[in-house]
């Protein structure tokens, strides 16, 4: 539990600095918070990323700066002459529809083990190994993934491993950004019409794919938020030229980028508009906050890649030209609402369905309100163009530039981004809603109250018992089999098998690739001692004292069969991929080896378990 404390220390610390720094202009509830929350966080972050540069990454060097930080928000808090600070809170009591569910997640988060893809293949593997190297390391020998992504969010998961030794309370990260979030979308609403700001942050916390992400191991919620955040500030700016607000905007973006490439787009977006607003003075201290902060947040990643790579963080991850994208993804974030089934999403340009999936985090969809507000903004900001002010024109051109420049991101099979939308494009949710939810007149305020509270119930329901990672059945089964470490979905893959047979203390080996699942190998209590075979030609490298070696090739052989170019092929070719003689190497060498006896093989996914002979 000591992960929550420091969350709350630098929560309190960033509430304290943002009631100082805006002493003179207090600020609206939801843009008070959402400030409060960027200067906490982005302070937290530096510490962390200071601490792992100089690889000074260990549990009492971040329980003393925990110390230290609660402390100063302490004595802040105690010499602080007290505001009054009105908020209308008969407006606010509609949270009170989110506030179960964020306690069903905190609940859910602290009894499940990680249960979803991105969690075993490398959000989680790579805070481990931060937290075994007592800070940054590249990684350079992992999946590109790992070596080459930004990861602000892997620092604070590693955080969470260094002082709680367990990966208990990792989920909650995601339940702390899925609160910030539905702030940061309110505090768009309350910037722009100064109404409705809470009715809008409901709509946006009932997102159907931000509920799925709200009690999983997942940045895509963490980037969301300071997007929005840096949204909400350069609008402040726009309106004011306040260069707390730019300084804000900065640091905002700032820890976005180091948190998802993507981020920057939005960055590059919204520079224009702090260009327009701003006098020379200000962009010089924009620049130079910029690159401390740049550097501070996750930016050493996109260094390193630099000087080791010769490339940008991610691109050999993130390719660009897709244009039919263009298109057809606006077509998908919009008729996802409307499938008829939770599996395939017809599509007008293919004679077949695409591959879908209605309850997966990967993809969802962002509900029937959004898609109906989404086509009623158009049309709403045409009718309000003489009360907009230019803030939200700004801020909202800014922001649809960002969204189309990131349309034609190219993944493989065609479709697979498109379909994958919805968490990547949540920065777009809080400015669809100010724009139509926010300025609804006081009678169709009242009735779209109890529309969100309908919606919001009823996805909740829906996910939570549907989740495909994390269904209500195995939830109510974890609980009856507490501390359980099986992955309902997916069993059988290599490291799962070889977590059940091996000791707290046995050294594994992973034959490693693109998407292989690694978390498991490390344990329940994160104890097991595990090596990585270093690919190649020749015979596998395996240390003598490895007592087994695993084998996941499982992306290989569910997504690239070579003749699997569109998601409507899914039917034909999903499942059904072929592995390259690099990946059959060690398989091959320990079949022939004494040493080692085949315990566990699945062909269908390639996954492999080989146990010493003793």
């Amino acid at each position: 539990m000591l992960i929550v404390l420091t969350a709350l220390a630098f929560l309190f610390l960033g509430r304290e600095l943002s009631l100082r720094w805006w002493r003179d202009e207090p600020l609206p509830f939801y843009e008070r918070a959402t400030c409060a929350a960027v200067i906490g966080l982005t302070i937290w972050l530096a510490s962390l990323w200071a601490l792992a540069l100089l690889h000074l990454m260990t549990r009492w060097a971040l329980l003393g700066r925990t110390a230290v930080v609660l402390i100063i928000a302490i004595v802040l808090f105690a010499r602080r002459r007290r505001v009054a600070m009105p908020a209308d809170w008969r407006e606010k009591a509609l949270w009170l529809v989110v506030v179960p569910w964020v306690i069903f997640m905190a609940w859910r988060g602290w009894l499940l083990p990680p249960v979803n893809h991105d969690a075993l293949a490398y959000h989680l593997p790579k805070a481990v190994l931060f937290e075994r190297a007592a800070g940054w390391d590249r990684l350079g020998y992992l999946d590109a993934r790992i070596a080459s992504i930004p990861a602000n969010y892997e620092m604070l998961l590693a955080e969470s491993v260094a002082i709680d030794r367990r990966d208990t309370l990792t989920e909650w990260f995601s339940t702390l950004f899925y609160v910030l979030f539905a702030f940061a979308a309110g505090a768009i609403a309350e910037r722009w019409w100064k109404s409705r700001a809470t009715l809008a942050a409901v709509f946006a916390a009932g997102v159907p794919v931000a509920l799925l992400h709200s009690g999983t191991h997942k940045n895509d919620l963490m980037t969301a938020f300071f997007i929005i955040a840096g949204l909400v500030a350069a609008g402040r700016f726009v309106t004011t030229s306040d260069r707390r607000a730019l300084l804000l905007t900065v640091f905002a973006f700032a820890a976005a980028v180091g948190t998802k490439p993507q981020a920057a787009l939005v960055a590059v977006c919204v520079a224009p508009v702090i260009l327009w607003r701003a006098e020379k003075r200000q962009v010089g201290v924009a620049l130079v906050a910029g690159v401390a902060a740049f550097l501070l947040l996750g930016g050493a990643v996109y260094v390193s890649n630099l000087v080791t790579a010769a490339q940008p963080a991610g691109a050999d991850v993130i390719q660009y030209g897709d244009w039919a994208n263009l298109w057809q993804a606006p077509y998908v974030l919009l008729a996802g609402p409307f499938a008829p089934s939770a599996y395939e999403l017809p599509v007008p340009w293919e004679s077949r369905p695409w591959f879908w999936r209605r309850y997966e985090v990967f993809f969802s969809h962002l509900g029937i309100p959004f898609a109906l507000c989404a086509i009623a903004a158009p049309f709403a900001a045409f009718a309000l163009r003489r009360r907009a002010t230019s803030e939200a024109a700004v801020i909202t051109i800014a922001a649809l530039a960002a969204f189309a420049i990131m349309l034609p991101v190219k993944f493989e099979p065609h479709g697979l981004y498109a379909i994958s939308l919805p968490r990547y494009a949540l920065f777009i949710v809080p400015v669809v809603f100010g724009w139509t939810i926010a300025v609804l007149p006081p009678r169709a305020a009242r009735a779209a109250a109890g529309l969100a509270v309908i919606s919001f119930c009823a996805y909740a329901v829906d996910v939570a018992r549907n989740d495909v990672f994390a269904p209500l059945a195995y939830v109510q089964w974890a609980h009856e089999h507490r501390g359980t470490r099986v992955v309902p979905f997916d069993p059988y893959r290599a490291a799962s098998v070889a977590d059940r047979r091996a000791g707290p203390r046995d050294r594994i080996a992973i034959d490693a690739a693109f998407g292989s699942w690694i978390h498991p190998a490390f344990g329940a209590q994160l104890s097991r001692p595990v090596d990585f075979i270093p690919p190649g030609d020749g015979p596998p490298l395996i240390r003598e004292d490895a007592d087994w070696v695993i084998i996941d090739r499982a992306w290989d052989m569910i997504w690239e069969h070579p003749d699997f170019r569109d998601l409507s092929q899914a039917r034909d070719f999903l499942v059904r991929g072929s592995t390259a003689p690099a990946d059959e190497r060690t398989m091959r060498y320990l079949r022939d080896d004494s040493r080692f006896r085949l315990v566990f093989y699945n062909p269908k996914t390639y996954q492999a378990v080989f146990q010493r002979v003793r």
